[in-house]
């Protein structure tokens, strides 16, 4: 995070002659480290709160303070077709990157 507001002060705020004071190419590399790093997380937590939504809305018909076994067992299994697609799309996305190489 400090090296995400270091990059954006030094682009944004403070104008781009400060991107060449920085530290140099590990800065850089720290930086796009740190980016990467919170892409992964918004994918994440975007794929948890579709799987959430998505699940809930289809397996819980009344809530309450405890899941009955119906409930349980629609959850595993929309979980699990949820992750299987996923994963699916995921690879498909990956072979057609690769086919483009």
């Amino acid at each position: 995070v400090r090296a995400l507001l270091k990059f954006a002060c030094a682009v944004f705020l403070c104008g781009s002659d400060s991107v060449g004071k920085m530290d140099g190419k590990s800065t850089k590399e720290d930086i796009m480290q740190a980016l990467k790093e919170e892409s992964d997380r918004e994918f994440m937590k975007d794929i948890l709160n579709s799987l959430s939504t998505k699940c809930f809305t289809k397996c819980v018909s009344k809530p309450g303070e405890r899941l009955d076994k119906a409930e349980q067992t629609c959850l595993a299994k929309c979980v699990d077709r949820f992750l299987d697609s996923r994963a699916v799309v995921f690879e498909t996305m990956q072979e057609r990157g690769s086919s483009r190489d």
